[in-house]
């Protein structure tokens, strides 16, 4: 029997181990309390560095901090359609490095990083914002993959617009000698550039860029579903074509584009400079009236907007051609091991809120990525653009990673650009197209596009309306 003593002391001593855990608990508790809280942060890459790009995602940051009072981590890297900070992305996620959220291009582009296992499904966040019910079907079928929502899109830009010097256009009566530039094809585009040149020799009839390569292959898209359709233009860029067939109808639409591309560069129809010049440079020979016309996305009405050019003097805009919508959307996502996930979901909900997409996209000259935002815009284009993408046939862009892979974009990239190079020193257009054809011809399963969509029918990437 354990005597009065022994238990005395057993729990004098439970209480001594008691006590001293409870001054060491309150010690830590003390110390822990005084030192300064680390403040939760956002890790955020984007590539919106100039103009009203810059203007419009600082609005997204300011209603983010207001929301949630989270400082963000910024990290701003130019380059033209994300080039440079894509490969940045690359390098961070394979070093097991990720930041909480990137800007991506829904679409090709954004299932290369699903494909390669860096991304976190955010379909908690569609289902929140009940964006199934206001984002248009192409748009979803360019964010969701294996079931699941990756990406939340802020915006929609219209790839496809014929920017025009409208003083030009009225001074040569182009409008009334040839119609309205919306129901132009190719040809009657061919034949304007040759009015213009006849009779403006002065003016490029129609502004280029290709210092960085893209605007060219831009030019080539938009002219493609210009002539082609729908159906042809989603073929080729995802290779569900017979493209060793040099009679299949893919073919044959490639090659009359890339003919008149030719032409007009044989014919001086392109600024001579147009190797010196970067995308915006090009968008400004209209304004200034050294270009009468230009071929690219809705990105350049922001550019006008944010330096004082005035819409109807300056410049003038068509969607080209009406009835088709080459969208392209930049949206957000959340890659695995984020280090502040809770942020990151945050910053969704904030990208794809109402209110972020109405003033972002007041500045940045897209629309919003939800039809259910109509804001007042101060311009009369975008109203029309966005009444179309509820109304017109859709398609992703392929040079803005929608549609196609971007190994495949970028031997694009170089063969358009080794074409126009090769027939200014001399080589006449049909040689330099047939050897453009060739080197797309080995291109498209070299890079490994028809198994990029395999599984994925055409119909999956086009949004048909009447």
């Amino acid at each position: 029997m354990v005597s009065p003593r022994a238990i005395s002391k057993t729990i004098a001593a439970v209480i001594a181990v008691i006590i001293i855990i409870a001054i060491i608990g309150g010690v830590a508790w003390w110390y822990y309390t005084q030192q300064p809280t680390k403040k939760e942060e956002l890790v955020i890459y984007h590539w919106w560095t100039a103009g009203g790009e810059r203007e419009a995602i600082d609005k997204v940051f300011a209603i983010y901090k207001d929301e949630y009072g989270i400082d963000i981590v910024e990290n701003p890297v130019a380059g033209g359609a994300g080039a440079v900070m894509k490969a940045v992305i690359w390098g961070l996620l394979a070093a097991g490095t990720p930041p909480d959220t990137f800007q991506v291009h829904a679409g090709g582009e954004l299932k290369e990083y699903v494909d390669a296992g860096y991304l976190e499904p955010v379909d908690e966040v569609w289902d929140e914002l009940g964006l199934k019910d206001v984002i248009p079907e192409t748009l979803q079928a360019m964010c969701k993959f294996n079931g699941h929502y990756y990406a939340v899109p802020i915006n929609v830009h219209r790839s496809n617009v014929l920017w025009y010097n409208p003083k030009i256009f009225d001074e040569l009566k182009i409008i009334d000698k040839f119609g309205d530039p919306r129901e132009w094809n190719l040809t009657t585009l061919l034949e304007v550039a040759r009015y213009i040149k006849q009779h403006k020799p002065d003016v490029a009839p129609i502004a280029l860029a290709t210092r960085n390569k893209w605007p060219l292959t831009h030019l080539f898209e938009v002219l493609l579903v210009l002539h082609g359709g729908p159906e042809i233009y989603v073929k080729f860029w995802t290779g569900k074509f017979n493209y060793n067939d040099p009679n299949d109808p893919v073919w044959k639409a490639v090659r009359d584009v890339l003919e008149v591309i030719g032409t007009m560069a044989k014919e001086g129809l392109f600024n001579s400079n147009h190797p010196e010049l970067t995308w915006d440079q090009a968008a400004a020979l209209v304004a200034q009236g050294k270009a009468a016309m230009y071929i690219h996305g809705d990105w350049v009405a922001g550019y006008y907007i944010a330096n004082n050019y005035k819409y109807g003097e300056d410049w003038a805009a068509a969607p080209f051609p009406k009835n088709v919508f080459i969208l392209l959307s930049d949206s957000f996502n959340m890659p695995k091991n984020a280090p502040h996930p809770d942020a990151a979901k945050k910053w969704l909900l904030v990208v794809g809120s109402k209110e972020a997409q109405e003033q972002f996209n007041l500045i940045k000259g897209s629309i919003p990525a939800r039809t259910d935002v109509s804001p007042s815009y101060p311009d009369p284009y975008r109203p029309e653009t966005a009444e179309d993408f509820k109304k017109s046939t859709l398609v992703p862009s392929a040079v803005h990673g929608g549609v196609s892979k971007e190994a495949f974009v970028t031997e694009m990239h170089n063969i358009l650009t080794n074409m126009i190079t090769a027939i200014g020193a001399g080589t006449s257009v049909e040689d330099a197209v047939n050897a453009a054809i060739a080197s797309i011809q080995n291109a498209i399963p070299n890079t490994g596009l028809p198994d990029f969509w395999a599984g994925v029918s055409v119909d999956y990437f086009i949004t048909r309306r009447s």
